[in-house]
């Protein structure tokens, strides 16, 4: 917490404070070793940095990103990820297991969330980045738990997209609610 009473990752609410404070002790060890690991690259001599032009593939890139920053759950338990690659409009006419390999080759040739991200960018349209952002934060939470690099890709997702604070945080809220039932 701030010094206002402000959790780092939501806004004031007692239950969510609590939460993240009887987990933060849990996850200490993460943060150290996730806050070196989000930004790193591996781009080398024989592969230059990774660039995606095809708006579905960046799509499903960033939330392959979202969905390996859960130090705690493996890939296959996000139903909310496989959801949205198989039912969302950006990604009809593609075969859905063929964007989920191409996405975690992406990110292996990245090497981190944050490179990943900033690889797929570029070819992602304006008036679709904060409904991805939306199905981002359904995949991030979908396990009920903010885990520390969670929590840095929702503040470097919210920055890159250019989200507004205020509806990012609206928007955390209803998620963490939705994921309650």
């Amino acid at each position: 917490m701030d010094k206002s009473g402000r959790c780092a990752f939501f806004r004031p609410c007692s239950v969510l404070q609590a939460y993240l404070t009887t987990t933060a002790t849990f996850f200490h060890f993460l943060l150290m070793k996730n806050t070196m690991d989000f930004f790193q690259t591996n781009p080398t001599a024989d592969h230059p940095p990774l660039h995606i032009t095809d708006e579905a593939e960046a799509c499903a890139a960033v939330l392959i990103a979202c969905l390996r920053a859960n130090e705690l759950d493996s890939d296959e338990d996000n139903a909310a990820f496989y959801t949205t690659i198989k039912s969302r409009n950006i990604f009809l006419g593609y075969d859905a297991a063929a964007l989920v390999a191409t996405a975690a080759q992406y990110f292996e040739q990245a090497g981190s969330p944050a490179a990943l991200i900033d690889a797929a960018i570029g070819a992602i349209r304006e008036q679709t980045r904060l409904p991805l952002f939306y199905h981002c934060l359904d995949v991030m939470l979908a396990d009920g738990i903010v885990t520390p690099r969670e929590n840095e890709v929702f503040h470097y997702l919210k920055r890159k997209f250019k989200v507004e604070d205020e509806l990012a945080w609206k928007a955390l809220e209803v998620m963490v609610m939705k994921n309650k039932l």
